[in-house]
């Protein structure tokens, strides 16, 4: 596996554990130690997708830069990585 395949994959597993407990949240607002977990995925899903988008562009389209152009879509989509390409 790639750098950018073990970054994407962290990435995603970090961000759907903040997302499954969000979930959770919806019917259980004050259950402070899922409130624990949601800030710990939350922070560590922000800090890979920083670190993905500063090495290989912008992963998702909110975070592709204000221009002429729309750059989100220049790179591969993640299903189409073969071999480290």
């Amino acid at each position: 596996m790639t750098e950018r395949e073990q970054l994407l994959k962290e990435y995603g597993t970090m961000s759907f554990a903040a997302h499954d407990i969000l979930l959770f949240l919806d019917t259980h607002p004050f259950n402070a130690e899922a409130l624990k977990a949601f800030s710990h995925y939350y922070r560590t899903a922000r800090v890979l997708k920083n670190e993905y988008e500063m090495k290989y562009g912008p992963l998702t389209a909110d975070a592709s830069p204000a221009g002429n152009c729309w750059q989100w879509i220049d790179s591969p989509w993640p299903w189409e990585y073969k071999g480290g390409k």
